[in-house]
């Protein structure tokens, strides 16, 4: 039996469709740990600057620091169970890291945000960041994004006495639900 020319260009369209979708459901389960994780450190972050605030410049870098060493672990076990990734990239997620931080802190020097500002302006660049890679990795991640951005605008606006409880609970909850969703992809 032999193919035409247009069933087998079809069929090649179709192995193409399916290598894209596959390495996309791959992609996303292996963000959805990062994400269970961040979503914990926000939960733990701003609920418990909502209950202590005079706590926050503690709670946050030791949330943070925890946070970015289970990343890197999960990261590091997802690499060598999956085999994924491409050899010698890895230094490029910790610069990435480096250069988002030394961004914040270079954006709250320039601008002296206060407590709530400073509450809103991380999720937003967050969700910046996962709406654009979004545009490479797929559709969930630019879901994502443009949900944790409508959120924090929202109770930035409108929940003036908790806005920090909420912050924990939608975006950190959030997080956690996306990890969730992105596992089952």
């Amino acid at each position: 039996m032999s193919l035409t020319p247009n069933e087998a260009a079809s069929a090649l369209r179709d192995i193409e469709s399916t290598g894209r979708r596959s390495g996309q459901a791959f992609g996303y389960r292996l963000s959805a740990p990062h994400l269970i994780i961040w979503g914990l450190v926000w939960v733990v972050g701003y609920a418990g600057t909502d209950v202590t605030p005079q706590l926050a410049n503690v709670l946050w870098p030791a949330v943070v620091i925890l946070g970015t060493i289970a990343s890197l672990v999960t990261g590091t076990w997802l690499a060598g169970a999956h085999k994924a990734g491409r050899k010698g990239e890895g230094w490029r997620y910790g610069l990435l890291v480096v250069v988002f931080w030394a961004f914040l802190i270079g954006t709250y020097a320039l601008m002296h945000p206060g407590p709530r500002e400073q509450g809103a302006f991380v999720p937003l660049a967050v969700a910046a960041i996962y709406a654009g890679l979004g545009l490479w990795i797929g559709l969930r991640f630019v879901l994502l994004g443009a949900a944790i951005a409508a959120l924090t605008l929202f109770g930035f606006f409108e929940i003036q006495q908790h806005f920090a409880l909420w912050m924990a609970a939608v975006g950190g909850g959030g997080l956690i639900l996306a990890g969730l969703w992105l596992r089952t992809a």
